[in-house]
Parts: structure tokens; sequence; C-alpha cells
């Protein structure tokens, strides 16, 4: 691999344009590794409105075959995060030719505050939208600074395709008012044939005929719109690729733009394979990849507390669902996340191929988090369960006088328990002895049935419990709280609170990936200090 400086020709031309407009661009030259091409690319990024609120990062993959230049583009509207998700990973694709231009988050600011509107004009009803502020032919000129600054970098990269990903709020085969899970374009008869494309490779994915993916293009993009103005002033092929948020995993809706964009490139000749399944990128060796699950069994704010754990550079974070287990997919990660919500659950959604294809990746030195439900999930106590660490878990389903057969895993809401680090535990999360954190129905484990399983140690124990039914009390007291042991190659880590939702206990699941990972410098799980002997002879909690 070595480092230049590529300047394409077009942007020679506009040199003050640059200076001004596109402070800081990086840029990497390496011989792409992918079978699906031999050529060099070339990949350089950028800011546009550097030193603005609004800054909007882009970058570019240009091959020294030619071909066509397309744009890919997503987060216009902030309450729809697929779309800009989905172009964050398709910036990592190794094209065979031509030009890739992507801009993940147009409105970063939006997206930040969950906002479909463009946060510095939310109380102007006619600039609010930045979908409606783009050039139009009897108005040339975009109306907001954002805008402008877009288009004549959209004028400067000439693209010959232009894909804009959205999401809906319904499904347009039960709800003519959605949009979503469409593709939208102005008709032609190219542009048609284009569009189906995509829509027979989309429309793969969908196992209910109420969600099926439709084309839209009686009317075409809206007035205003980027993929509009593209069309029609500057006579570029342009569709808006929509998805749909009702009832459907973010990790899902981002899989189907995948799906969407990989099948046009295809066709038009960037790509010579499918690219669906890349989201990470292997040349940023010094950010650790993390896939966090997101599918049936997790929840909304659970998704959200672990994703707010990562704000570094140092992480890249990725959600994944089931259709992400595969182990070409799987060996893009370096660690595993199952998050809080229904162990049961997860453990249904992923099913045992998915189940296998994670022991093999663990075995293989990845590593695996299980918080709450994710620790069920890993434990060896049910059929659905991962086996990848030898945990059973208290779960029995006890007569309770006056009140009926209630099952123990269940302690009520969520509350603070107070947490004691081992010494090995301070040294993996540097964080002091004692600690009061949120828990919420985590698993009580102790010591399980495989005994082929390496045997686990204890970096925190519960030092007081919750209690709903007596027959609960005294179990959760004295119980490890946080758990890890390696598997195969990998490491595997269990945590039965919830870190991540408490103030100044994030690092932990940092701290976790790194350790799971093997990047944190610390002896491997297969190292067991004293502690292990304590944790293995310890009486069940049952």
């Amino acid at each position: 691999m070595r480092s230049s400086l590529r300047w394409p020709p077009s942007l020679i031309a506009k040199w003050f344009f640059l200076l001004v407009l596109f402070v800081g661009v990086v840029s990497t030259s390496l011989l792409c590794t992918s079978d699906a091409c031999a050529s060099e690319l070339h990949r350089t990024s950028g800011v546009l409105g550097e030193g603005t609120s609004w800054s909007i990062p882009w970058y570019s993959i240009e091959s020294d075959e030619d071909g066509p230049t397309v744009l890919v583009t997503g987060g216009m509207h902030g309450n729809e995060p697929a779309g800009s998700a989905a172009a964050g990973q398709i910036r990592h694709w190794n094209i065979a030719r031509g030009k890739l231009v992507v801009i993940p988050s147009l409105n970063r600011l939006g997206l930040d505050a969950e906002m479909r509107w463009f946060p510095v004009h939310r109380n102007d009803r006619s600039l609010r939208d930045l979908n409606r502020n783009f050039p139009k032919l009897e108005n040339l000129q975009p109306r907001t600074l954002l805008c402008e600054t877009v288009w004549e970098f959209v004028e400067s990269e000439r693209p010959d395709f232009v894909f804009d990903l959205h999401e809906g709020f319904d499904f347009p085969t039960s709800n003519s008012k959605s949009v979503g899970s469409s593709v939208i374009f102005s008709p032609s008869d190219e542009q048609h044939h284009l569009a189906q494309k995509m829509l027979d490779a989309v429309n793969e994915t969908v196992d209910d005929d109420t969600r099926r993916f439709v084309p839209l293009s009686r009317n075409g993009a809206a007035q205003g719109s980027l993929v509009r103005a593209c069309a029609d002033v500057l006579g570029v092929r342009s569709f808006i690729l929509e998805t749909t948020f009702k009832e459907q995993p973010l990790s899902f809706r981002t899989f189907q733009h995948r799906v969407m964009v990989s099948t046009a490139l295809k066709e038009i000749g960037l790509l010579d394979s499918d690219s669906t399944d890349r989201m990470t990128s292997s040349l940023e060796h010094h950010r650790l990849s993390v896939g966090l699950f997101d599918a049936a069994g997790t929840t909304a704010k659970g998704l959200k507390n672990v994703s707010q754990s990562f704000d570094s550079e140092e992480f890249e974070l990725v959600r994944i669902g089931p259709h992400d287990l595969s182990a070409s997919t799987l060996s893009q990660f370096d660690v595993l996340i199952f998050p809080g919500g229904s162990g049961s659950r997860q453990g249904r959604a992923i099913g045992s191929d998915g189940r296998e294809a994670i022991r093999k990746f663990v075995k293989d030195g990845g590593g695996v988090i299980g918080i709450c439900a994710g620790a069920y999930l890993c434990s060896a106590h049910y059929d659905w369960s991962l086996h990848i660490i030898n945990t059973s878990v208290f779960n029995e389903t006890i007569e309770i006088p006056g009140v009926g057969r209630k099952s123990m895993w269940y302690r009520g809401g969520p509350s603070d328990v107070e947490m004691e680090l081992t010494s090995e535990g301070e040294e993996i999360f540097s964080q002091s002895n004692r600690l009061d954190v949120r828990y919420q129905n985590g698993p009580i484990m102790d010591v399980g049935p495989d005994d082929h399983l390496p045997e686990w140690t204890p970096l925190a124990w519960f030092r007081s419990e919750v209690v709903r039914y007596e027959p609960q009390e005294g179990t959760m007291i004295d119980s490890p709280a946080i758990i890890a042991a390696p598997f195969g190659n990998g490491r595997v880590m269990c945590i039965s609170p919830h870190p991540e939702a408490t103030p100044g206990l994030e690092n932990i699941i940092t701290e976790a990936v790194k350790w799971s990972a093997q990047r944190d410098g610390s002896h491997t799980a297969s190292e067991p200090d004293s502690q292990l002997e304590e944790a293995s002879t310890s009486p069940a909690q049952e």
C-alpha cells in the first residue's frame, strides 16, 4: 500500500472552489484486493462546508479503468437513518471501473437530532426540508447555503447516475400516502429497466407481499429534490431508493438499500460482483469493527444506549441482522454485541445456521459480548442459546402462594444494584472496585452443564440484589455479574447488568470490546487466575 495525492482533472479547473469548500482532503491509493477488480483504486475524502456547523463528509473511490461516475447520497432527512447507514457502508466497496462518490450524511445535524428537517431552518417551513431547496428549471439557484454547497459539488463531479437513499413511514401497497419501499424515478425506458432490476433483487428479500417494493415513476421525484434537480437540470439518470421503517429493524433496511445499490452498480458496470455483504473497511486496521445485533428480541432503547457508548473514532459500529450471519460477512468484524431485550427471541431470529456461523466466528478468533438478554443468549442453558460459555441461569418456575406459577428470571422493572469488580475486572474496565449499576432481569449465572466448554472467570460480583418473589431471596447477591471465557481462539464476555445505561459506566462496554477483540494487551481468558477456581466451585444459586 502506498500514499499519494491525486487531483482529478475536473477539480483542477476549480482550484479556488476546492480551497474554499474542500479543505483537508485526504487521498489514499491502494491496490484493490477484491477478486472483482484488478485495477488500482484511488480513495479520496473531504468535507463540504468546512468550518460550518453542518459540515458534510464525502468519499470517493476512483478506478484507473474507465467507467461511469455514480453519486450515492443518504441522510437527507434526519429521521431516515437507514439511507445514511447504508451509504456509510457503501463507501467501503471496491469498484471495478469508473468512479463512486458517496455522501452518507447530507443532513448530519438532523440525523444527530433525529429530526426530519434541517435544524438550522427548522422554524422556516419553506427552508427546513433540504429536499425541496435544490434547483428547479424555473429557478436554478439553490435556496440554502447547504444546498448550494452540495449542488456545486455535484456539478463538479458530473455524475452519470445518482442514487439518493431514503425511508418512508409505511408500505405503499397498503398505504398510498407513503412512498416507502419504492424506487422513484422519471419515466424512460432506460430508467425503467434499471429500476426493475433493483426491484426484482430487493423483492427477493421480502416474504410478505404487502411489503413488496414498487416503482413510482408517474410523477417522478418531487420538485426541488436533489434527484429531480439532477434529472431536469443536469440530465442525469437519477433515482430515489426508499425503504420502510415501520416494524422493520435498521439492519434490515440498510441491507435492502445495499441490495438495490449493488444491483444497480453491477448493471451499469461499476461492479463485477455483488457487494451487498460488504459493510466495513479492511483498510482501517486501527479501528475496531463492531457488529451490533439488531433484529427481533432487541429494543430501540437498548440499541441506542449501546450505540451511544461508541462515540470514538476508535470504533466502527454497524447494525447487523440474521441476514448478515454468514462466515464471509462476519469476517469483517472484530466483535459482535448481543444487547438487552429478549434472549429467546434473539435466539429464534438467529436460527441454527446463524448460531453455527457465530460459533465459528468466535472459534476463529472473534469476540462476542452478551448484555443482559445477550448473556442469556450466550449461555449453555437453552436449546436456542449459542453455547459459547458454560453458564446456566436461575429460571425455575415456582408456585407462589396467592399469585400462581412464576418464572424466577423476572425480578421487576429497572433498578440500581451494587457491583464489585474483581482485580481482573478492575484492570480490564479501568473502574473503581464498587459500583452502582442499572439492572433489569439479567441472568443470575452459575456453572453450566457443558464440561467441554472452558471454565469462565468472574470479572464482577453482585453485592446487592433485586427480589420480587420470596424464592429469589439470596440467589442474586454474591453471584457473578460479569464473566469471561475463551472459546476456541476467541473470547466471550457476559454482562448481566446494564453499564451502557448507567451514567459514568459506559466505558465498560468499550473496554469489553477491546478485551474481546484481544486489543487490550492483557492476558487472555485462557489464563485463569485464582478467581476462576472460586467461580467454578461456588454453589448453584438455584
